[in-house]
């Protein structure tokens, strides 16, 4: 029997010195995570100030050291690596995630009948260095609204009747004044890691930083209505590769001046959101991947071939159409690909 030659790929030359690089960096910020620690130590009172004076030596810090603005791989080992450096210096842990952030950013929470998860919700987005975090209770009957209290700093936004599924988004970002508004659910525990990249990213430029959901969905011959709504959207507005990334799933983040440019009452109606800010040329990228539809409370309204969410969120797709016929001029066409294109393209992961 002939063997089998294993051929193991080395990195590139250009590889192993960013990889250098990178690791110089690294140390660096530890050294620097440890010098910063011993100046704090003694002022250092709960863990939500440690984070504050953390983030703010970390934005300078970096801010000094880096001309170029670093990519979210790197922002994400420095940060890493300061927290580590001030721990070994204090002896406590870092709890947050501190970010070089030009601007500043909030986040915007709906929830409705989530006294369960809601409070881990809250924990991992104070984790973030967010200048405020507003909560929409939507026609809770529960105790969400003693939950969300226990947070301090928390702005809480109470209506009796339920307003509509995305109505609170559009309540919640007319509030802040901040440059980025990052949009969850209270429903769904998202760990601050994977909430960073959305900040970072809107922050360097993006104006609707979207969840990269599509590796999570099945290839195409499998999608549902509601995937191939998502899909057609992007497709006639020549963003194929966005696939079926949509702001109708959360988490996602949106610029100040985008949201001031759609309006606030698109938001309501996350697709139009997205297809007049794709029409009005804002720039939108999938940023992140997180995996939301196994974390997905399951509801009575969201299961089966034809519930309620599926129907509202066509719906909302055609209404999205509609705006881009009627106010853009944009017809429900596009140029026609070949058999192989069309394939690679639904079921690339």
């Amino acid at each position: 029997m002939q063997s089998k030659i294993r051929r193991i790929s080395r990195p590139r030359v250009r590889d192993l010195a960013s990889m250098d690089r990178q690791s110089r960096w690294t140390k660096q910020a530890f050294l620097e995570g440890e010098k910063v620690g011993s100046q704090i130590e003694a002022a250092l009172g709960t863990s939500a100030e440690m984070f504050q004076s953390v983030q703010q030596s970390f934005s300078t810090w970096c801010f000094t050291e880096f001309k170029e603005r670093p990519n979210y791989l790197l922002m994400k080992k420095l940060s890493s690596a300061y927290c580590r450096g001030v721990g070994n210096s204090t002896g406590k842990k870092v709890q947050g995630i501190p970010l070089a952030l030009r601007g500043s950013a909030a986040a915007v929470v709906c929830a409705s009948n989530e006294e369960k998860s809601l409070h881990l919700v809250l924990n991992e987005l104070e984790r973030l260095p967010l200048m405020n975090i507003i909560v929409i209770l939507n026609g809770c009957q529960d105790h969400s609204f003693n939950v969300a209290r226990r947070h301090k700093g928390t702005t809480i936004v109470h209506y009796d009747q339920r307003l509509g599924h995305d109505v609170g988004r559009s309540i919640g970002a007319g509030i802040v004044k901040d440059d980025i508004v990052l949009f969850t659910d209270g429903d769904i525990v998202i760990p601050a890691e994977e909430l960073a990249p959305f900040l970072y990213e809107v922050d360097g430029g993006v104006d609707v930083a979207l969840n990269h959901i599509t590796p999570y969905l099945p290839s195409f011959n499998y999608h549902d209505e509601v995937t191939r709504n998502k899909s057609f959207l992007n497709m006639i507005l020549q963003r194929q590769e966005l696939h079926a990334d949509s702001l109708t799933a959360v988490p996602h983040a949106l610029s100040s001046r985008c949201i001031s440019g759609i309006g606030l009452a698109s938001l309501m109606v996350p697709p139009k959101a997205q297809a007049i800010a794709l029409a009005q040329g804002y720039r939108v990228a999938s940023v992140h991947s997180v995996d939301v539809i196994s974390r997905n409370r399951s509801h009575t309204s969201n299961r089966g071939k034809h519930n309620v969410v599926a129907d509202m969120i066509k719906g909302d797709h055609a209404e999205a159409l509609y705006e881009l016929m009627s106010k853009y001029g944009i017809p429900l066409d596009t140029p026609l690909e070949s058999r192989s294109e069309v394939a690679i393209r639904r079921n690339s992961r």
